[in-house]
């Protein structure tokens, strides 16, 4: 399911749902002239190129998407000669979510008469705060760089994998 349309809301410019299988784009266009632009939208190493209309009396252009996301979800407004006229970001975060969720259930499950268990809670805590930096830099700051280094090292850490080796 596709669409495009523009709206008078005022939403988050990047809206992702809570499986991170669809993505609800919502740019600032006030002051643009009414025209043919260009969507596009990168993550990781896919990009999706989509032609967008902005119609006379419109403030901002609308777009809704099935499309599976993960990390830092870029969406820029190109205009017809490819100069880029709004940029936004934010951070797809179900895999680390997920990763989050997983950590905090080992931790409670535990047994090891050792630091392991609250080792894992530690983990779970500091991926969780690298994930919300890296939003913070993605919406906020607009540090697009910043968000993907603050996304891959919470990734990397919850890639790792540790035993109960006391």
């Amino acid at each position: 399911m596709i669409k495009n349309r523009a709206s008078a809301r005022a939403l988050a410019p990047i809206q992702i749902s809570h499986n991170c299988k669809q993505i609800r784009v919502t740019m600032p266009m006030a002051g643009k002239s009414a025209g043919q632009y260009t969507l596009e939208l990168s993550f990781g190493s896919t990009t999706t190129t989509i032609p967008v209309q902005l119609n006379q009396g419109q403030s901002e252009i609308q777009y809704i998407a099935d499309l599976e996301t993960s990390g830092v979800v870029i969406a820029k407004i190109k205009d017809s000669q490819n100069i880029v006229v709004t940029q936004k970001a934010t951070v797809s975060t179900c895999q680390i979510d997920c990763c989050i969720a997983k950590l905090v259930e080992s931790a409670i499950a535990c047994t090891c008469k050792c630091d392991k268990c609250k080792e894992e809670l530690d983990r779970a805590e500091k991926i969780f705060l690298l994930l919300q930096s890296a939003v913070y830099a993605a919406e906020v700051a607009e540090n697009i760089k910043d968000a993907q280094d603050k996304y891959a090292k919470a990734n990397e850490l919850c890639t790792e994998v540790c035993a109960c080796g006391c």
